[in-house]
């Protein structure tokens, strides 16, 4: 399986910022009004800004990255296209009864029932960095919030817990790949001269 450099460094850096996001939000409390000091409230600060930013720039890179590939999009996001979703559900029937007997496709194949998964994490962590630039953007100087910007922080944390629970899924099913011998599946982490597209 081939890919790309500029593949290999925006998955890198996303499971980097998506790794430090998801265990900050273990550690951190959202600071209370009047107190906005300590080790608590300076990891939030750092998840909000720094990382929060970095979440926000790197999924809009990679998301305007997938315009330049004619069918990525309908790969990942085939839900409002009949061709994309017949393909979906085609690949569904397919591989399917697969994942239960232990045959499953290979990664190499991009299938569309693989790329529909990846796009619903996608979809999963836009929703997560825009919720939270959204709550980054409406936080008061004093740590006060309106009832819009608690709303979108209750949604930021729902999604947060989608996001553990497709991690985790995601984590399980790589490990499955690779009890099943399918050690392709590890390409992205693989080095070599790969062109930059």
């Amino acid at each position: 399986m081939r890919i790309s450099l500029s593949t290999r460094l925006l998955h890198f850096c996303m499971v980097f910022i998506v790794a430090y996001q998801m265990i900050s939000s273990l550690l951190m409390t959202v600071p209370e009004p009047g107190k906005l000091t300590g080790i608590d409230t300076t990891l939030f600060y750092l998840h909000v800004t720094v990382f929060g930013w970095a979440a926000v720039i790197v999924g809009g890179v990679y998301a305007m990255s997938r315009f330049y590939e004619a069918n990525a999009w309908g790969r990942l996001v085939p839900w409002f296209s009949k061709k994309y979703l017949q393909l979906f559900f085609k690949s569904a029937k397919k591989e399917v009864p697969g994942i239960f007997s232990g045959h499953l496709a290979p990664p190499e194949d991009k299938g569309a029932l693989a790329g529909a998964v990846h796009g619903i994490g996608f979809i999963l962590l836009l929703c997560l960095g825009l919720s939270g630039l959204y709550v980054l953007l409406g936080l008061r100087s004093d740590g006060t919030m309106s009832e819009d910007v608690l709303t979108l922080l209750s949604m930021h944390e729902i999604c947060g817990i989608i996001v553990w629970a497709f991690l985790a899924a995601h984590i399980l099913m790589t490990l499955y790949h690779l009890i099943l011998g399918q050690r392709r599946i590890l390409d992205i982490f693989q080095r070599g001269r790969i062109p930059w597209n």
